[in-house]
């Protein structure tokens, strides 16, 4: 929805999508506003959203199994404080490598593109002949 007509429809529907061009009500009201008006980036959100639900899941799962290996292992006397400290950490540390996977990363210039216009601020120049 995009309007302040549309309010109504958003709140009842399961998931409620807002234009972001469109009414503050019915933005308020969605469970989803989109900054413009691209339908892609929804369908871009849903992907992203499956893959943060996995990562998560990896994350936990990953993160148990090492507590649990730590701690059969301090039952058994077989590990010292510094240890556990230490694959705790380590284990903090893969966890959030892991969900670092999921930002994007550097878009890749085309190098047989042609610059018809600035695209950067370096590129703006001004010509004062």
């Amino acid at each position: 929805g995009d309007g302040v007509n549309d309010s109504p429809a958003l709140a009842a529907a399961d998931v409620g999508v807002a234009m972001g061009a469109g009414a503050a009500l019915a933005m308020e009201t969605a469970d989803v506003t989109l900054l413009d008006s691209h339908l892609t980036k929804l369908v871009y959100s849903i992907k992203m959203g499956r893959r943060v639900i996995k990562k998560i899941r990896q994350n936990v799962i990953f993160s148990l199994v090492v507590k649990f290996i730590v701690l059969g292992f301090a039952l058994a006397g077989k590990v010292h404080l510094w240890s556990a400290i230490a694959s705790d950490v380590g284990a903090m540390i893969v966890v959030t490598l892991n969900g670092m996977s999921l930002l994007p990363g550097k878009k890749q210039p085309n190098p047989t593109a042609t610059k018809n216009h600035a695209t950067d601020d370096q590129d703006l120049e001004v010509n004062m002949d």
